[in-house]
């Protein structure tokens, strides 16, 4: 008979070593794959915010919009985090550290929800890249090479995540580089009749909300407020997204 007195214990420290040696998905095993996801989020803080602009139409009203708190993604997507948890890479610019790109909505839901979190809601989205301020972009009143990537700065690609300045809630490139998309159906009068607190998505639609413009966009069309939309598809080269979590709590122990 085995005798399971004698069998020595793995040392905690050792098993921690173990963990951080592993890469790519085996990673993960370690902490729990959703526990493991949550580590690189940062978390909005319930409370109101300034949405949309009475410069544009589908923008209009600028009102203040009620959010429970959240977590969202530091970084756009990367094609290496894609692939390792969907086995495969759409991108047509490569490389492990560039954002996913020629993802439609679809694939974007659906590796969201393999790591135990969602796309974000338009709302929950513009909070997040407003980050407290009230001015056209998250950085100021003009534009700016150090925040984004533009079409004056990109050299017509995109850029390996983390390159530029964050925002004041620690967010990497959520204006410029790729679109990113979020869960909502478009409306042009969604705005008008919206919920001030936690507005979902219009209950059904044709086309799918992007948020942040992209590297193919000039510096003006990176206005936090900008509302895009297509297919959901649909896939370009500018085309990206970043996860939301409801875990706050796990997030805060």
């Amino acid at each position: 008979m085995l005798n399971r007195s004698n069998i020595k214990k793995p040392k905690p420290l050792l098993l921690l070593m173990i963990c951080f040696l592993l890469k790519g998905p085996y990673l993960s095993t370690c902490f729990g794959l959703e526990d493991f996801a949550l580590r690189e989020m940062e978390l909005i803080p319930a409370g109101e915010y300034i949405s949309g602009s009475d410069e544009f139409n589908d923008e209009r009203p600028k009102q203040e919009i009620f959010l429970n708190a959240f977590l969202i993604d530091k970084f756009e997507v990367t094609q290496s985090e894609f692939k390792q948890t969907m086995g495969t890479n759409p991108s047509e610019f490569r490389g492990e550290n560039l954002p996913v790109d020629h993802v439609n909505w679809y694939e974007s839901r659906d590796y969201c929800k393999k790591l135990g979190k969602r796309l974000p809601t338009e709302a929950e989205w513009e909070k997040a890249a407003r980050s407290g301020t009230v001015s056209q972009f998250y950085w100021g009143a003009e534009s700016g090479d150090a925040y984004a990537w533009h079409w004056q700065n990109s050299n017509k690609k995109t850029h390996l995540v983390g390159q530029k300045k964050p925002n004041h809630y620690g967010l990497y490139d959520i204006s410029g580089n790729v679109w990113e998309w979020v869960s909502d159906w478009y409306s042009p009068k969604y705005y008008q009749v919206r919920s001030l607190i936690n507005p979902p998505s219009p209950f059904n639609g044709k086309h799918r909300v992007l948020r942040g413009g992209s590297f193919m966009d000039k510096p003006d069309g990176l206005r936090v407020t900008r509302r895009n939309w297509d297919l959901p598809g649909a896939r370009f080269k500018n085309f990206g997204f970043r996860c939301v979590s409801d875990r706050v709590a796990n997030f805060l122990d």
